[in-house]
C-alpha cells in the first residue's frame, strides 16, 4: 500500500502507514503493527484485488481462509466463493463500487480444507500502486447464521404445532373479533381463514346461545383466568348447528390484558351421544362403538362393567382386560380420592357432573390427561345402581397448553423465568412471608459494561454470555430461590424464606466472586463484573412493586459508584437517596 493510505474496514478507518498525527508521528513499522492488531481485534480479514486477482491479503484473511499468502496472491478472488453465491457476490460488489459506499452483504466462502463458512463482507475502491483496485474486508459470521437457522427451525416447529394440530386455535381481540384462526378451527366451522379473520365471533354463534356466550365473554374480560371452559353451539357454514368446547386463556402484554386464546374442540359427536343415551339403552350401545370418546359403565364399587372400543384404544387394554378392573388401577394416586368423591356426589344427588379433569395411567405406564362426564344409572324405583361416563383424551391439548404457557412465562434466550413468572412467584413469596412473619430478599443485578462485549465480539457472543450468566446465577442459589431474566442484561434473584440480612449478604458476595472470574466462551475469556442492588422485606417495602423499585435504585447507586459491588437499599438508604 502507499504511505498514508486510508482503508475503511467494517466501519473502522485505519492508516496502514504513519502520518496521521502531525504532533506524535509513529514509526512506519509501529503503525503497521497497530493496524494489524486492530484488524485482528475486530476479527476482520482484509484483501486488495486488481484484475480480479488478489494483490494483498492480511494475516487474518489467510487464517480465516486457510490459505497462505503465496497461495492467495495472484489467485482469482471469486475462486474462494461458494459456486451458488458467486453471481450474488459479483452483483453486490459492483453495486457497492457504483454507489461509492460499502454495502455489507453475506455469502458462503469455501476454505482451503473444503469447510464452508458464512462471511459478512464490504468492498470499496482505492488506488494501489498507481492503479485502481478493490479493497475488501470481511468477518466470519458462521456462528450467527447457525443461531439464526436454529431460531427459524424452532419457530417453524411452533407454527407447525399451531397450524397443523388437531385442536382448533383461535386468538381474539378485546372487541370479540377473531385476529387469528388455524386450519383446524376453520375445518370445525367450515370457513376459510380469509372468511373468519377479522370477523366478530358472535356472528357465528347459535342464536339461542349468543346471549349466554357474550355474557361469559364480558365476565372473562372483567376477571381473566386461564383455562376457562364452556360448551355452546355455533353455526357451521352449511347452516347446521355444531357443539364446540373451547378452553380460553388470557394473553397479557406488559401485564395488561390484550387478547384471548382458545383451544377449541368440536364436541358435536359427544353431545349427540349424550342425547342418544337418554333415548334408548339399545340404541346408544351401537353408537358407543363408533364414537371417538371413551364410554364406560361401572358398578357402585368402581369396577368396570362395560367399555367401548375407544376406551380400549385410549387405555391400551383389551375389552376382556378392562371389564372387571377397578378404576383405581389406572387412576393416578393424587386423583384417586378426587374421582371417588365425584362419583359419591353423583350417587348422593343423582345429578350428573361434567367437565372433570383427571390423569390416567395407560397399560404401558404412560400418563395421559382426560376430561370426564359422569351420570347415574338408576333402576325403576329411581335408586342409583351404577354409573356411566364419557371421557375424552385431551393429552394433546394439555401438551399444547403447557408449551404455550412455557413460552409466555420463560425467557426465550436463557430459558429462565421472565418478568411475568417472577411477579407471580414474588407475590406468592410475600404472602407466605406475611402469614409466617418471615423475611424475603430481592436482588436486582446487571452485567457491567455488557455493551462493550456486544460491540467487540458481536451479539452472538453477547447472547452466549447472557446464557452463561444465567446458568452461573442458577448454580449459586437454592432450589427454592428464583433466578429470572427481566430484560437486556438485567437479572433478578428472589430469595424467599431467609432468616436475616446476613444470609442475603453471603449470596451477593458469592455472585460477585463468581462474576469476577472470566467466562470462557468459544475459547475467548470474557471478563464482566456485576452490580447488585438488594431490597429486604419488610424493611424496604411490603409489596412487589416497592421491593423491585428499591432493589433497582440500589443497583444503579452501585453502578454510579464504581460497579462490581452490592448495596442494600435499607442500609445505604441515606447515601442512595
Amino acid at each position: 500500500m502507499m504511505a498514508g493510505q486510508q482503508v475503511k474496514v467494517q466501519g473502522w478507518q485505519f492508516s496502514l502507514m504513519a502520518g496521521i498525527d502531525k504532533q506524535k508521528q509513529a514509526k512506519p513499522d509501529e503503525s503497521a503493527e497497530l493496524a494489524q492488531a486492530l484488524m485482528r481485534c475486530t476479527g476482520t480479514g482484509v484483501y486488495i484485488v486488481q484484475g480480479g486477482k488478489f494483490q494483498y491479503v492480511n494475516a487474518l484473511f489467510q487464517e480465516l481462509t486457510g490459505y497462505s499468502e503465496s497461495e492467495l496472491l495472484g489467485k482469482y478472488s471469486l475462486d474462494l466463493v461458494h459456486p451458488e453465491d458467486k453471481e450474488t457476490v459479483r452483483e453486490k460488489a459492483i453495486e457497492s463500487l457504483k454507489v461509492g459506499s460499502p454495502l455489507p452483504y453475506e455469502y458462503r466462502l469455501v476454505k482451503k480444507n473444503g469447510e464452508i463458512i458464512w462471511v459478512l463482507e464490504k468492498v470499496t475502491s482505492m488506488e494501489y500502486k498507481g492503479k485502481r483496485a478493490t479493497v475488501g474486508s470481511f468477518m466470519n459470521i458462521t456462528e450467527r447464521k447457525l443461531v439464526e437457522e436454529a431460531l427459524e427451525k424452532s419457530q417453524a416447529i411452533y407454527r407447525s404445532v399451531v397450524e397443523t394440530g388437531a385442536a382448533g386455535v383461535l386468538v381474539g381481540d378485546l372487541n370479540g373479533n377473531m385476529a387469528f384462526v388455524n386450519e383446524a378451527f376453520c375445518n370445525i366451522l367450515g370457513y376459510s381463514q380469509e372468511e373468519l379473520t377479522g370477523k366478530p365471533f358472535a356472528d357465528f354463534l347459535h342464536p339461542d346461545d349468543k346471549e349466554m356466550v357474550m355474557e361469559k365473554f364480558m365476565e372473562g374480560l372483567a376477571n381473566p383466568e386461564p383455562g376457562y371452559q364452556l360448551e355452546f353451539r355455533a353455526i357451521h357454514k352449511d347452516g347446521h348447528a355444531i357443539w364446540i368446547y373451547p378452553s380460553v386463556s388470557p394473553i397479557f402484554h406488559d401485564e395488561v390484558l390484550s387478547a384471548g386464546m382458545a383451544i377449541v374442540f368440536d364436541i358435536t359427536e359427544r353431545k349427540q351421544l349424550e342425547e342418544a343415551v337418554k333415548e334408548s339403552e339399545e340404541r346408544y350401545r351401537t353408537i358407543l362403538e363408533e364414537i371417538q370418546d371413551s364410554y364406560f359403565e361401572v358398578d357402585l364399587a368402581g369396577n368396570l362393567t362395560f367399555v367401548n372400543d375407544a376406551m380400549c384404544r385410549t387405555m391400551g387394554y383389551s375389552r376382556e382386560e378392562l371389564v372387571g378392573m377397578n378404576y383405581r388401577v389406572f387412576a393416578v394416586e393424587e386423583d384417586a380420592e378426587t374421582v371417588y368423591r365425584d362419583f359419591n356426589r353423583v350417587y348422593n344427588t343423582g345429578e350428573p357432573i361434567k367437565g372433570l379433569s383427571y390423569k390416567f395411567i395407560q397399560k404401558n405406564g404412560t400418563v395421559g390427561f382426560g376430561e370426564l362426564s359422569i351420570s347415574a344409572i338408576k333402576n325403576e324405583e329411581g335408586k342409583v345402581i351404577a354409573f356411566r361416563g364419557v371421557a375424552r383424551d385431551v393429552t394433546e391439548r394439555k401438551r399444547l397448553e403447557q408449551e404455550l404457557a412455557e413460552i409466555a412465562t420463560h425467557d426465550f434466550l436463557t430459558g429462565l423465568p421472565n418478568r411475568v413468572l417472577l411477579h407471580d412467584r414474588l407475590n406468592v413469596g410475600l404472602e407466605h412471608a406475611k402469614r409466617n412473619d418471615t423475611n424475603l430478599a430481592v436482588m436486582m443485578l446487571d452485567l457491567d459494561r455488557f455493551k462493550v462485549v456486544n460491540d467487540t465480539f458481536g451479539h452472538s457472543m453477547g447472547d452466549k454470555l447472557l446464557k452463561a450468566a444465567g446458568e452461573a446465577l442458577s448454580g449459586l442459589v437454592r432450589k427454592s430461590d428464583t433466578v429470572a431474566r427481566v430484560g437486556g442484561d438485567e437479572y433478578l434473584v428472589l430469595l424467599p424464606k431467609i432468616a436475616k440480612i446476613e444470609d442475603a449478604t453471603k449470596v451477593a458476595q458469592k455472585i460477585l466472586e463468581t462474576f469476577r472470574k472470566p467466562f470462557v466462551i468459544d475459547s475467548y475469556q470474557i471478563r464482566v463484573t456485576t452490580s447488585i442492588g438488594v431490597a429486604f422485606y419488610p424493611e424496604d417495602g411490603e409489596d412487589a412493586d416497592a421491593l423491585l423499585a428499591n432493589a433497582d435504585t440500589a443497583m444503579y447507586w452501585v453502578k454510579e459508584h464504581g460497579r462490581d459491588d452490592y448495596a442494600f437499599y435499607s442500609i445505604n438508604k441515606a447515601k442512595i437517596s
